[in-house]
């Protein structure tokens, strides 16, 4: 693997945290619309490191992605919620003690 895909990778995984941390955490609400190209600026990084970010956050159901409109913040009941990156966002997060009660019920059952 070439030094600049290692970087890319490392890139793609710091701002695929940083963005699922905001979007579980609540500093960015549900509906709000993220801008592919404010994020650019704000992560410092390029086009393609935001995207590959956002194609994972769509996987797990934290955004959806629209033509003509941006990337919408999607509301908790669409989240996979057993996705490991999506328990450890919030366990990072305020929501940690409603995070260990979900947790924990799922456990007994």
């Amino acid at each position: 693997m070439a030094a600049e895909d290692v970087t890319n990778l490392s890139l793609h995984g710091s701002v695929l945290d940083k963005l699922g941390l905001l979007v579980t955490s609540g500093d960015v609400a549900p509906g709000h619309v993220l801008r592919i190209e404010d994020l650019e600026v704000r992560f410092r990084v390029s086009r393609t490191v935001i995207r590959e970010a956002i194609r994972v956050l769509e996987s797990m159901g934290l955004v959806t992605s629209r033509r003509r409109v941006g990337v919408i913040v999607a509301p908790p009941s669409a989240w996979h919620v057993f996705d490991p990156r999506v328990i450890r966002w919030r366990l990072d997060g305020d929501d940690r003690p409603a995070q260990l009660r979900s947790l924990s019920q799922l456990r007994r059952g």
